[in-house]
């Protein structure tokens, strides 16, 4: 354990700050020629494409020479071609993906970046209370059971109801508390009319003209309104009619039809605008859910629950819509799957039970299912994706998306001639030649006027170059301005979804109970040294502003920290291997917790930011529970003959170890049960494993041990520790699992946490 030099003072005294070397291997800073203008006037634009075969099965081993790119119809020369696996570390480098479609170059550190990114958008505008309950099954079922190591998930609803919590994360604990928080909520569209009210369907129908539908509602609407008087006819006035007419059973009184029918009319157009209003909220929100997501790099593949909706785009423009969501599509890099909450269903009508001898009504509605699920289907193709309709089984259908989505190639070309950079939408289209059978998905096109407004310059952190010569606040100076502007910008970043790393900046938040305070959070918060501002003459110390706050589930602050960093001037080796750490604590009620830091350049204003989610388990509940894991772990013995010591632990905070190192770790086991008799002790067993990242195999496995309690005096917190070597770890990104089991109350626990060698 002493060669780990990287190691953060766990304990329960006042926060800490110690200067740490050897471990971290921040991102060097890019100079101004490292700047790459982005413009799809000049520079590449590129196209994720997926190729099956007539069974569904994708086509691999296919070169560049193979593929015919169209766009508007006119050829278009391969700039770039490559061959990709989804959430693979290749998909995530800017090499691969630098000139991102449209100008966004997706920020964030590659070895940080593994994982496929994935988002879960439910469409709970246009949702039954039957279609909530199986989207909440089939997003649960992926948590549980398919969601990988290093997975980036979003779990968002259209109307916002999940809150705080819709945002990217790889915290399981997260995602089952957002997706909890998925309820019915019931769709209002209400027709005016006293009686007969029509669908929504129908008022559509109305509105396109069918004589059926506005046949059927003008009948009803003038048996209802208008009023006959028996006997009323005859001879001459008063009764009016010519002289030998024959007598009239009697007149009827009220509107024309030409009256009901613009009445209909009106009615169905006031329904679709109601409807109208709900559905744009459901794009909307798709698409700025898409575009938001380019903070991360790679594909996206974005899962669609809905019980359809219509798009009525004669009155709405949603046609538009449709394509700035394509565009959107290809810019992030996202690809949608469409997903029928209602399973399988094989009519939609409501209306079926009125009378309607005539047919009208039912001549009109026919093509309702199919209409709600159009803009599902458009959605899906368009963007490269597939709409999975009229299936019961939900689960399957994600796990089938998951599959097609595995691999995939990259396209990329440049831009050519005059036409081709007009703002209009370009039409984009690839054939495999000489296999015509094979079935070919990408997103559709983009919109130029898009990439126009987005057009701006970035740098290899994907923050605009401008703050590299002009930071976006100027440099501190003495004074109670200097300060406010500086604390003003640490808390516009903190509030900031996008994570800033123009100063590399990571977090690492655990919890363990304590015998005086309880549930507490130790954020640790460590910030690079090399790229700082050490003066003109490159030897004067640095000083970094560090900020931070611990949210709660609502987003509500429970905590906030923060102070100034005063740091040494290094050599140019230990600068390359060094970085600053804070150490903060505070007691917290159980519950989830996001902290956010910041770290601020006092010099050259250079901003990094980090976030981690931290569950604080309940323990008056009495079930085996255990503290986070913490890795690089040394602790003090807490035997009877130190009882009085506190457990103090070295841990590392970006959890990156040497081949070289002796990976050590530490947990505490809680409310482990002791048996009848109270002299007992509880009978505890672990197993420890470490998981290869790519695969989730087992690379090391340890047989089931019984932990030794013997003369332990405080058994709430039972301690378990090992170490083990590294070498024979390939470089790469790793999970350790430690598994403690009661043997006595036949439960176990577990805690997993990921690490890298290097």
């Amino acid at each position: 354990m002493k060669n780990l030099c990287l190691a953060l003072v766990f304990c329960f005294l006042p926060a800490s700050v110690a200067l740490a070397q050897g471990q971290v291997n921040p991102t060097p800073q890019p100079t101004t020629q490292d700047i790459e203008v982005v413009r799809v006037s000049t520079d590449l634009v590129q196209t994720d494409v997926m190729v099956f075969d007539k069974n569904g099965q994708f086509v691999d081993g296919l070169q560049r020479d193979q593929f015919e790119l169209r766009v508007d119809g006119k050829p278009q020369p391969l700039s770039l071609f490559d061959r990709v696996v989804s959430g693979s570390q290749k998909e995530a480098e800017p090499d691969s993906r630098k000139t991102s479609a449209m100008g966004s170059t997706p920020s964030g550190s590659n070895a940080e970046r593994r994982g496929r990114t994935l988002i879960f958008f439910i469409d709970d505008l246009h949702l039954s209370a039957a279609s909530v309950l199986r989207t909440h099954q089939a997003i649960l079922a992926f948590i549980e059971k398919e969601m990988n190591a290093g997975d980036q998930v979003a779990i968002a609803s259209a109307s916002g109801q999940i809150g705080f919590l819709q945002q990217f994360t790889d915290n399981k604990a997260v995602l089952r508390a957002a997706i909890g928080r998925l309820n019915h909520r019931p769709y209002t569209i209400t027709d005016s009319g006293a009686t007969m009210t029509m669908t929504e369907y129908t008022a559509l129908r109305v509105d396109q003209g069918d004589r059926d539908a506005i046949e059927y509602y003008a009948t009803q609407l003038l048996k209802e309104t208008n009023v006959k008087i028996p006997g009323a006819g005859g001879l001459g006035p008063p009764r009016g009619g010519p002289v030998g007419q024959a007598p009239r059973e009697g007149l009827s009184f009220g509107m024309t039809r030409e009256s009901a029918e613009r009445m209909i009319k009106e009615r169905a157009n006031v329904m679709l605008k109601q409807a109208g209003a709900v559905t744009n909220n459901t794009l909307l929100g798709l698409e700025s859910l898409m575009r938001s997501s380019a903070q991360l790099p790679g594909r996206k593949l974005v899962f669609l629950f809905s019980d359809g909706f219509f798009l009525n785009d004669r009155n709405t423009g949603f046609g538009d819509k449709l394509k700035q969501i394509t565009d959107a599509a290809l810019r992030t890099g996202a690809v949608i799957y469409a997903l029928d909450a209602r399973g399988l269903v094989s009519m939609t009508d409501v209306s079926n039970n009125r009378p309607d001898p005539e047919g009208h009504l039912s001549r009109s509605n026919i093509g309702e299912l199919a209409a709600s699920q159009d803009p599902l289907f458009a959605l899906a193709e368009d963007t490269g994706g597939r709409a999975l309709l009229n299936s019961d089984e939900l689960k399957g259908a994600v796990t089938r998306a998951l599959k097609e989505t595995s691999n995939y190639y990259l396209l990329a070309w440049r831009p050519s001639d005059e036409e081709q950079k007009t703002k209009t939408y370009k039409r984009i289209e690839v054939s495999v030649v000489g296999h015509p059978e094979l079935v070919v998905k990408l997103p559709k096109g983009y919109m130029q006027s898009q990439a126009d407004a987005e057009m701006a310059r970035l740098d290899a952190n994907g923050n605009h170059a401008a703050s590299l010569t002009r930071p976006s606040s100027p440099p501190a100076k003495d004074g109670p301005a200097a300060a406010n502007s500086v604390d003003a910008e640490l808390r516009k970043t903190l509030a900031a979804p996008v994570v800033r790393h123009a100063l590399p900046t990571m977090v690492s938040v655990t919890f363990l109970d304590t015998p005086n305070n309880g549930p507490i959070i130790t954020a640790s918060v460590q910030a690079a040294t090399a790229g700082l501002d050490y003066g003109a003459d490159n030897k004067e110390a640095a000083a970094i502003d560090l900020a931070g706050v611990v949210l709660n589930d609502q987003g509500k602050t429970a905590a906030t920290f923060k102070t100034r960093l005063n740091v040494t001037h290094l050599d140019s080796q230990q600068q390359s291997d060094a970085g600053v750490i804070y150490t903060y604590k505070t007691p917290l009620a159980p519950g989830l917790y996001q902290v956010r830091a910041v770290a601020r350049d006092q010099k050259s204003g250079k901003v990094g930011s980090a976030s981690q989610w931290i569950e604080i388990p309940d323990l008056s509940n009495h079930q085996l529970t255990l503290s986070s894991l913490l890795l690089g772990a040394q602790v003090v013995d807490r035997r009877a003959d130190t009882a009085a010591s506190e457990p103090q632990v070295l841990f590392s905070v970006d959890r990156r170890f040497k081949k070289s190192s002796q990976l050590g770790f530490w947990i505490f086991t809680y409310n482990a049960t002791r048996g009848s008799n109270p002299a007992s002790t509880p009978e505890l067993t672990a197993e420890i494993e470490v998981l290869n990242n790519a695969n989730g195999q087992a690379v090391m496995k340890s047989p089931v041990r019984k932990l030794d309690l013997t003369g332990m005096s405080d058994l709430q917190r039972i301690p378990f520790g090992s170490q083990f070597s590294l070498a024979s770890l390939p470089a790469g990104r790793y999970e350790l699992n430690v598994k403690i089991t009661d043997q006595i109350a036949r439960s176990s626990a577990s805690q997993r946490l990921s690490f890298q060698v290097e």
